[in-house]
């Protein structure tokens, strides 16, 4: 039942996000709603694995995450202290969308970690002992 109202918040906040482009207002929000939702519905899937599995899943997304929002929060600072005199960006929609694009990606890296996960856990009960010879 969750996943379900999940995948329609996706469904709600997609079409809300290209509504949002074409009229210009709520962007921010939308991306934030999205964000969540994408990092709402992955956190489903591994919260069905074992503990101790989903916490070092989840402890690889963290150091992850934090590599890749350092490095950008350097880039972005470094554009725009030298190639925008005078950003004319709302600080609460930049925050908003930091947020936003931080959780999805946090829903996006937990996906791939996950998957990773799943390919180990089929190498390993693929390996059968051999007779020696």
């Amino acid at each position: 039942m969750r996943k379900k109202l999940l995948i329609g918040f996706m469904i709600f906040f997609v079409g809300l996000f290209l509504f949002a482009l074409w009229d210009g207002v709520f962007l921010s929000m939308t991306i934030v709603g999205l964000g969540f939702t994408i990092y709402g519905y992955r956190h489903e899937e591994i919260e069905k694995l074992e503990e101790k599995v989903s916490k070092r899943i989840m402890r690889q997304v963290d150091a992850t995450l934090m590599n890749i929002t350092i490095y950008g929060l350097l880039v972005i600072g470094v554009v725009i202290n030298f190639f925008l005199d005078e950003p004319q960006i709302l600080l609460i929609d930049a925050i908003y969308v930091l947020l936003g694009v931080v959780f999805g990606l946090r829903g996006l890296l937990i996906r791939s970690v996950y998957q990773e996960e799943i390919q180990d856990q089929s190498k390993v009960t693929a390996i059968r002992k051999t007779p020696s010879s």
